[in-house]
């Protein structure tokens, strides 16, 4: 295997079916070169069943694996059953109480741990909507700025004292947009001023708090980018996220494998396109049948494009940096 492929694997989070590691997947995180794994409902049988799967993908990964979830409470959870779960953030957020978030948050972040997962996809730091049929409805805190800023500066705060991986999303933030990311590009005809001034703030709290990871959202919005939706577009994550707001940590992409993320092209150019615009570690949700040709295909992207081989070893450092700067999130 070369070098280039195995820090090219090690930028990919993947899923996969039912609740046993694939053995190409197991494969793979033993030679070093798949960066993690991110878990769904269809990989949770029972909680003692997740933590014999985190413990064999911690374990052939020499304990270097991202083992993600979104587990934000309400609607939008991976574990039930004898797992924990909590309320909404929206629930929250409305009674502006921080007191029962902690809780719900601290509580979650210690299952989590327990089990072997030590990257939670949280917090939502989305504006609310305040709409019913959006596709963020009950998932974001509070459509006050001050209130939803205040959560998630609660909730990474939280997370981090727990040594759990915090991720903001979705950047730059979805609520006055139109169309949902899982089946379509999103639109917003926000100005640049309104994005910094509201939906940008939730994400600079989380920043002060120390956040790990920000996860910038298939989201089309001209004013930001005329040309590239935020998940590809280098002005975006390198003059907004990283200059405007200073953010230094890693920037995780949300599903490549969503069709917003796919119009017009193939997984493995979406794949290239946000390695290019400044994503350090890419989701596709479900791969286990598919890894080693979006391998391939990414592979022979880079051999042949110099300034995508720098992205990807600036990225790949980052990451590496990143684990090796915090074991409290990668030891047992």
């Amino acid at each position: 295997m070369s070098e280039l492929r195995r820090q090219l694997g090690s930028l990919i989070v993947c899923g996969f079916d039912n609740a046993v590691l694939p053995a190409n997947l197991n494969s793979l995180l033993e030679q070093g070169s798949l960066g993690g794994i991110i878990l769904f409902a269809r990989n949770y049988v029972s909680s003692s069943k997740l933590t014999s799967l985190t413990k064999t993908i911690s374990a052939v990964s020499n304990g270097r694996a991202f083992i993600a979830v979104d587990q934000e409470g309400g609607r939008v959870v991976r574990f039930d059953g004898d797992f924990p779960v909590f309320p909404s953030p929206l629930h929250f957020g409305k009674r502006n109480d921080l007191e029962g978030l902690l809780n719900g948050t601290s509580v979650t972040a210690k299952a989590l741990r327990t089990h072997g997962v030590n990257l939670n996809l949280v917090p939502v730091c989305d504006l609310d909507p305040e709409d019913s049929a959006h596709v963020l409805h009950s998932r974001a805190f509070s459509h006050d700025v001050k209130i939803a800023s205040d959560c998630a500066k609660a909730q990474v705060e939280v997370l981090k004292a727990n040594n759990v991986i915090s991720c903001a999303k979705h950047f730059p933030g979805l609520a006055s947009a139109t169309g949902d990311p899982h089946f379509q590009v999103s639109f917003s005809a926000r100005t640049l001023e309104e994005f910094r001034k509201s939906d940008y703030e939730p994400f600079r709290a989380a920043i002060a708090a120390g956040v790990d990871m920000i996860m910038p959202t298939h989201l089309r919005a001209p004013a930001l980018d005329e040309s590239n939706i935020v998940t590809f577009s280098h002005k975006v994550l390198q003059d907004e996220l990283r200059g405007h707001l200073g953010f230094t940590g890693l920037i995780i992409s949300d599903d490549l494998q969503m069709l917003g993320a796919l119009e017009g092209v193939s997984q493995i150019e979406a794949g290239k396109l946000a390695l290019a615009a400044g994503c350090d570690l890419l989701i596709y949700a479900n791969l286990q049948e598919t890894i080693e040709s979006l391998l391939d295909g990414l592979e022979a992207c880079a051999t042949a494009d110099d300034k995508l081989r720098e992205r990807i070893s600036e990225s790949y450092q980052r990451v590496v940096a990143f684990q090796n700067n915090n074991p409290q999130y990668f030891s047992a």
